[in-house]
């Protein structure tokens, strides 16, 4: 049980949280973790090797065309809305101040 846990440990877990879950909980969240790590390693390598074959090209390409979507369009804020969060911001920005 111990091996288990420092692999807990190893994968940035709580190690308190370990002892409250059942061994089905942990192999779930582990293998969540194994996914994330294989994940991220694999946006280090796309990014690795779209920075050397960039090096490579005679003529940058745009950066419009190098991203994917479209840019998101957000609606403008009522003038009611700009109020309300201008309230919440302030109250936010000035709790136990007074």
């Amino acid at each position: 049980m111990l091996s288990l846990l420092e692999i807990w440990a190893t994968a940035d877990q709580d190690p308190a949280l370990f002892w409250r879950l059942t061994l089905r909980e942990i192999s779930i969240i582990l293998k969540g973790a194994a996914a994330r790590l294989t994940r991220e390693q694999d946006g280090r390598a796309w990014v690795a090797w779209h920075i050397e074959a960039l090096a490579r090209t005679k003529k940058l390409p745009t950066l419009k065309s190098m991203q994917s979507g479209k840019p998101l369009k957000r609606r403008r804020m009522t003038p009611n809305e700009m109020i309300s969060m201008a309230h919440l911001w302030t109250a936010a920005t000035t709790m136990g101040r007074c």
